[in-house]
């Protein structure tokens, strides 16, 4: 992943409408196996209470030094900061990161994930659907490895994902992957577009708990506890092995 230009930013560009007062207009989210969707910027600035129990979970176990990973407008940032935690927010939009600039977070990076290496951290947050940083599935591990070397001894990851097999799944619970597919079900393609800013598309990763679980103990990771969510989604907390 790289840093996005500002006009290839829907997202940013959405959040910091938001933040100085400009509302009234939606993201577009396309992907390559689902309908469009309609995304709305307030949902970045999202209160504690309104977060689903995945990510109240995820913020109630986070100790110690924290690294938010893909922090967009600082929502899980600003709550741990408040919880008196040091927390680092990262993001590769200018945006996102000049926004929680001013919403008062200080130590807020500007950096793909994998050009972070000379910190450590107690915790690593990867959440709205944050395990798709990863891309690929073949990407998992490199992921996972590459966070392996940002913990402190006794550091953990939580990360959340859904498993969209669902989506390929009829009515009477008949599934019609192929198994013999070059690509897992979970691999997606993203198109995302904000008033007149249209963003390249992106890969992105939504893997199931199994597979997750499998990669984590293939990476030198243990699991320490899988939380099923209403419909397909989960939290998942690692630690090292």
């Amino acid at each position: 992943m790289v840093i996005l230009k500002k006009q290839n930013d829907p997202i940013g560009k959405a959040i910091h409408d938001y933040f100085h007062g400009i509302t009234g207009d939606s993201i577009l989210v396309r992907t390559d196996i689902a309908e469009d969707e309609i995304l709305s910027p307030s949902y970045f600035f999202r209160s504690y209470a309104q977060m689903p129990i995945q990510e109240q979970e995820a913020l109630n176990r986070c100790r110690g030094r924290v690294l938010d990973v893909g922090a967009g407008a600082g929502a899980h940032s600003i709550w741990l900061k408040e919880k008196g935690l040091e927390v680092w927010s990262i993001d590769i939009s200018p945006l996102s990161c000049e926004t929680m600039k001013e919403r008062g977070l200080e130590n807020v990076l500007c950096h793909d994930i994998y050009t972070l290496t000379d910190q450590k951290f107690d915790t690593i947050l990867l959440l709205m659907n944050g395990a798709g940083v990863a891309q690929t599935l073949p990407g998992l591990p490199v992921l996972l490895n590459h966070l392996k070397n940002l913990l402190n001894p006794g550091g953990r990851i939580l990360a959340d994902s859904s498993d969209l097999l669902y989506l390929f799944t009829d009515e009477n619970g008949e599934s019609w992957i192929d198994i013999a597919a070059d690509t897992y079900y979970g691999e997606m393609e993203y198109q995302l577009s904000y008033k007149n800013v249209r963003g390249k598309k992106f890969p992105w990763l939504f893997v199931d708990p199994d597979s997750l679980a499998a990669c984590a103990e293939k990476t030198g990771f243990r699991v320490v506890e899988k939380i099923m969510g209403a419909h397909f989604d989960y939290l998942i907390e690692l630690a090292l092995a």
